[in-house]
This record gives structure tokens, C-alpha cells and sequence, in this order.
């Protein structure tokens, strides 16, 4: 059994519900599949899908296609199932995929995989091509470090003068070991920065993402851990 990462900090999923408007990511992500899928006829798996308000989006975007989602928090699979009860939530993590699961033209990750650590990342890697079809597509996103560091970051929030539990959710790889464990997988991956166009607030999460204006850009990603975050699609094609 593979050693679970640890990350609770999915309640905003619950609170918000799903966005009237879609996420600036999804449209890029939506864009970025249908240049190099189409559209139709998809058999999609959301690794890390939360509520599913990405399949979501990809359901208003795709004719004819088909949707799984796979999560560890029950809670969000049961909102998603009210929500989207088209879609096929399955209560997994990514370290541990049911074996039925492959054979999927697309599969994606937004997002979850800066849970995962230094001896868990092969596994995710590992299992994210072992659920997509051979000529299939594989699209992650998250955070990366363009200057060769790969960073394990573990952090706890303080809440009325207390510690709560440690967390992980925000290591950063460096580009350079991604590149090496998709070539190691005979697969082709180009990378593609995601720059927010718009400013966001600090919320009373601290360890949510906001903007600032930097030298280097006028909307920076950073949150309370005091990380500096470039986010990027990692494209991966067999």
C-alpha cells in the first residue's frame, strides 16, 4: 500500500460550489485539448477532480464524450455526483488507480500534483500513463520551478493561536526532473506557462494563491507560505 499524501485543504471546494464562470485554467486547458484531441468523442479521466467542475466545463465544451473522475475525499464526490450525475466518481487516490481504469484518450490532472513527494512522484507519473491509450494525451498542471530546484515544502496554518496539522500541497519540481520521468515513459512533453489574467485577492485562506505586482510581472502568484508560484501545463503525448 502506497503511503497517502497528506492534504485537507479541499473545504473551499465544498463552500464555493462550482464558479458561474469557468476557471481562466479551464479555457486554456480546453483550448490546449482541442488543439491536439479535437473535441468529440473523448473518454476523459479527471485525476484529483474535487467536485468535478472541470469535467463540468468540459462537458458544456465536448460532444459525445465520456467522463470519470477520481478523488480521496468522499465529501467532494457526493457534491459532484448532485452535480454532474453523468460522470462516473470513483473514490481513489492517484497513487493507487483501480486497475480498470485505462484505455482513456485524455487524462488530467489540475492541480493535485504538488501533493505528492519526492518518493511518490514516479508512482503518479507512473500511473497517469498507465490509465491513457496508446496516441492518447496526458495534461497536467502545476506549479514548476524553472531554475533546476525541486522543492518538498510542508507547512501548517495556525488557527486561533493553535498549530493545526502539517500539510503538504506545495511542492514545486523543477522543470528538468518532470522532463526526465515523462522521457523516461516514452512520451513527448512541452511545457506551457499559465499567467492568471486577472488580479486575485488574499482570501482568509492564507495558504490560497492572491496576486502581486512584481518587477518580473504585474500579477505574481503567492500565497502565505511565501511562495512565489509560476503555474505551467505540463503536455504529454505517447
Amino acid at each position: 500500500m502506497t503511503e497517502k499524501a497528506v492534504y485537507r485543504n479541499h473545504e473551499h471546494y465544498l463552500a464555493e460550489g462550482w464558479s458561474k464562470e469557468p476557471k481562466e485554467m479551464f479555457k486554456v486547458a480546453g483550448r490546449i485539448i482541442a488543439e491536439r484531441k479535437g473535441l468529440e468523442g473523448l473518454r476523459v479521466l479527471d485525476v484529483g477532480c474535487a467536485a468535478g467542475e472541470f469535467l463540468g466545463y468540459l462537458n458544456a465544451i465536448m460532444a459525445e464524450a465520456t467522463f470519470t473522475g477520481v478523488d480521496v475525499a468522499e465529501e467532494l464526490l457526493v457534491a459532484g455526483r448532485a452535480l454532474f450525475p453523468e460522470v462516473d466518481f470513483i473514490n481513489a487516490s492517484a497513487l493507487d488507480l483501480p486497475s480498470g481504469l485505462k484505455d482513456f484518450d485524455l487524462v488530467c490532472a489540475m492541480g493535485c500534483m504538488s501533493i505528492f513527494d519526492e518518493s511518490q512522484i514516479e508512482i503518479f507519473w507512473d500511473n497517469m500513463f498507465g490509465a491513457v491509450r496508446p496516441g492518447g494525451l496526458v495534461l497536467v498542471l502545476s506549479p514548476l520551478n524553472e531554475y533546476g530546484v525541486d522543492a518538498m515544502i510542508r507547512h501548517r496554518k495556525r488557527f486561533d493561536g493553535r498549530p493545526g496539522p502539517w500539510e503538504t500541497g506545495w511542492n514545486i519540481f523543477a522543470m528538468e526532473t518532470i522532463r526526465e520521468l515523462v522521457d523516461a515513459r516514452g512520451a513527448r512533453i512541452s511545457f506551457e506557462r499559465f499567467q492568471i489574467p486577472m488580479d486575485l485577492p488574499r482570501r482568509e485562506d492564507p495558504v490560497r494563491t492572491w496576486t502581486i505586482s512584481t518587477s518580473d510581472s504585474p500579477r505574481q502568484l503567492m500565497n502565505g507560505i511565501k511562495l512565489l508560484i509560476n503555474h505551467y501545463f505540463m503536455i504529454c503525448e505517447l
